[in-house]
């Protein structure tokens, strides 16, 4: 797979976006993640011409970037230590990135005028910082990453898209269903989280880099959070409904590890089972 991702990367005058999703969605393995991401979000043009004038002014434009003021950065700076104590040490490499965190959201409040600061901005650039040695890629690779964001709530607000979420759970899983209500867990305030971070606050980080390598690769790869979603409390459930109403609480904020494969492929599974019976439905009006 390495090799074969290698290769696409190393074409001399153009990377082949389509073949390159095509075998991303499967999982790019670490020693090509970084440079495969970038060029999935947009961040490498896939035409090599001028590639290194292109991307000396990016870098020049992001080292150019003003910083926040001190009482901004203060708070920045207190969440991305909250988030390597928290996040960066369960991963399987060690390395601080503190620094390209508290820069790159720096950076992005400032460009993105009247853009309020928040601590899911410090989970969704993390894993950039993690991957990409070189910060300015940090910084444009989180900035492609809160775009898509961006464009896939204005599409479906947020709100929308949790109500469709707890009505499917509430269909297809009931009995866990049930059960949350027994023990009375706020299961709303846990999937507004899981959509608000895309899982990037609760899923160990290996995790995380496996499911985004799907998100990035596949069109309109957010639409597939939902079922994502559904396919982990499926996954869990039967460890879920042993437990009691602080202990759910702990699982579901802060994730096992798991077979990110087999829980991608669920999730598809779950999707065409709510396509299929949606069609269905809509022919029996007819």
């Amino acid at each position: 797979m390495a090799s074969e991702i290698r290769q696409i990367l190393e074409a001399e005058t153009l990377v082949d976006i389509d073949k390159l999703r095509e075998v991303g969605r499967y999982g790019c393995p670490e020693e090509v993640r970084a440079d495969a991401w970038k060029y999935l979000l947009g961040v490498e043009a896939p035409d090599k011409s001028n590639e290194l004038s292109k991307r000396q002014a990016k870098y020049d434009q992001y080292r150019t970037t003003e910083r926040q003021s001190t009482d901004v950065m203060k708070r920045i700076r207190g969440e991305v230590a909250r988030y390597c104590r928290a996040r960066v040490k369960s991963a399987s490499r060690a390395v601080d990135p503190s620094s390209p965190i508290e820069n790159v959201v720096s950076a992005y409040l400032t460009h993105f005028r009247g853009t309020e600061y928040s601590p899911v901005m410090i989970y969704l650039s993390g894993p950039f910082a993690y991957l990409m040695v070189t910060e300015s890629d940090v910084y444009y690779s989180f900035c492609a990453l809160m775009q898509m964001i961006e464009d896939h709530y204005a599409a479906v607000p947020m709100s929308n898209r949790l109500s469709e979420f707890l009505m499917l759970f509430r269909t297809l899983l009931p009995e866990l269903h049930n059960h949350f209500e027994e023990e009375e867990v706020d299961f709303k305030e846990v999937a507004t989280s899981w959509f608000q971070y895309m899982l990037a606050k609760e899923l160990p980080m290996d995790c995380l880099l496996r499911l985004w390598d799907t998100y990035f690769s596949v069109p309109n790869g957010l639409n597939l959070h939902v079922y994502i979603c559904l396919a982990i409390l499926s996954m869990l459930k039967d460890n879920l409904e042993e437990l009691e109403q602080s202990e759910i609480h702990g699982v579901l904020l802060r994730l096992p590890a798991m077979d990110m494969d087999s829980l991608i492929n669920q999730a598809l599974a779950v999707r065409d089972e709510v396509l299929m019976k949606r069609l269905t439905e809509i022919d029996a009006f007819r």
